[in-house]
């Protein structure tokens, strides 16, 4: 990658370390009271936690992540951050580390498509968390919605992420999930993040997404930037750029019940069956 490439990826990061102020805007949604215990599952690099111990002022904020590199940059944000109260460990989020009914509050922020794969993990996952929270607890949940792209190049974004690693749950199916697993959504709202990638941004983008899929969870058979590039590059530059996470919906539920959890045997065979 080009020095110019370098500055793309260095800017793209500081956007999306900020994200125009959305994950404050959703913290502060949360009606929460101080000194509770909180968890943030794929905390990637720690914002949303950090963002959480801000805003709320909780007793802890534990983020967990399945990739090493991300616990590690999280880590180094929380001491940049000078946080007192914001702790991250490498975790498997379908088998948490803790006692049911440990915390006042789960959170995720842009990871639900990173995590589950198909409808039964995320209703698994949503059983896990459902384990973890106290009766009565609230789940924040934030993420993109397909069918809510605004735009073609919105739309644009959503294909590429989908083609190199993620997939992507409509409301509809989050819903469905999530009061399956004994959770009410008590709130449902939109925030724009008003990100549009320049054609050349829009690369380095991608090789940068492309590459991470290495450098977290060591995919060797992970795609090939410029192969995704040749494939895209006339979309992308035919609509003068590309609208990375330009809109996330947040989704805010409350536990009413305590469900069963999806068996394992069941994943294994789910896992088996995309195999």
């Amino acid at each position: 990658m080009g020095e110019r490439g370098l500055r793309v990826i260095r800017e793209f990061q500081s956007y999306y370390d900020d994200l125009n102020g959305v994950r404050r805007a959703i913290v502060r949604r949360i009606p929460v009271a101080p000194g509770q215990r909180w968890l943030d599952i794929g905390t990637g690099d720690g914002w949303f936690a950090l963002e959480i111990e801000r805003v709320l002022s909780p007793r802890v904020v534990i983020g967990i992540d399945l990739a090493r590199c991300e616990v590690e940059l999280a880590r180094q944000h929380a001491w940049d951050s000078h946080s007192r109260l914001s702790a991250f460990v490498q975790m498997d989020a379908y088998r948490l580390g803790f006692p049911s009914e440990t915390f006042d509050g789960v959170g995720t922020f842009l990871a639900l498509q990173d995590i589950c794969l198909d409808l039964l993990s995320m209703r698994r996952l949503f059983g896990e968390i459902n384990r973890v929270l106290r009766p009565g607890g609230w789940f924040a949940l934030a993420t993109t919605t397909p069918e809510d792209a605004e735009t073609p190049s919105q739309k644009l974004a959503l294909e590429i992420y989908q083609y190199i690693r993620a997939g992507f749950f409509t409301k509809a199916e989050i819903q469905e999930a999530l009061e399956r697993v004994g959770f009410e959504v008590e709130h449902l709202e939109f925030y724009p993040t008003g990100v549009n990638l320049e054609p050349e941004e829009a690369k380095a983008f991608i090789q940068f997404e492309c590459d991470w899929l290495e450098r977290a969870y060591g995919w060797r058979n992970k795609p090939d930037w410029q192969a995704v590039w040749a494939r895209f590059e006339p979309r992308i530059r035919a609509l003068g750029g590309l609208e990375v996470d330009a809109k996330v919906t947040f989704f805010l539920a409350r536990k009413v019940r305590m469900v069963n959890p999806v068996p394992e045997r069941l994943m294994e065979l789910s896992r088996e069956v995309r195999a």
